[in-house]
């Protein structure tokens, strides 16, 4: 039951994200909107983790399968690629890594706040100074 609650609120998130992006003409796809507001929701607590994990892992585990369609559908395009393959193999190579580099980044400074938390958290009450 959890897998299709979650489900349901995955596809309620990506609904409304598609509609804001229509109705108020924001410039950016609405399935990235509604990642946004998913974001938001979880971490604001308005949506529980447990609410969604396990659906998430189970579209992440097989995420490939969403990809065929587009693999297929670039095949149409090679003449395309043909014309400017260096720009393109540039813009594989880089936008790829800057994403890694960023998300590694955010990573780290979240666990790093998060040990700071628990560092602070294991202090006892009376103890604590600045400069604990």
């Amino acid at each position: 039951m959890k897998m299709v609650t979650g489900i349901g609120i995955l596809l309620a998130f990506y609904g409304v994200g598609v509609l804001a992006s229509k109705w108020l003409h924001i410039p950016l796809p609405g399935n990235l909107v509604g990642m946004l507001l998913l974001t938001l929701g979880l971490v604001t607590g308005w949506v529980r983790m447990e609410w969604v994990e396990r659906a998430s892992t189970f579209l992440v585990r097989h995420m490939m399968l969403f990809f065929v369609p587009i693999i297929v559908g670039v095949a149409s395009y090679l003449n395309l690629f043909a014309q400017a393959p260096w720009s393109i193999a540039l813009s594989m190579i880089v936008a790829p890594m800057l994403v890694m580099l960023v998300t590694g980044r955010v990573v780290q400074s979240y666990l790093r706040r998060q040990q700071q938390k628990k560092t602070q958290a294991s202090v006892p009450e009376g103890r604590r100074t600045l400069d604990a």
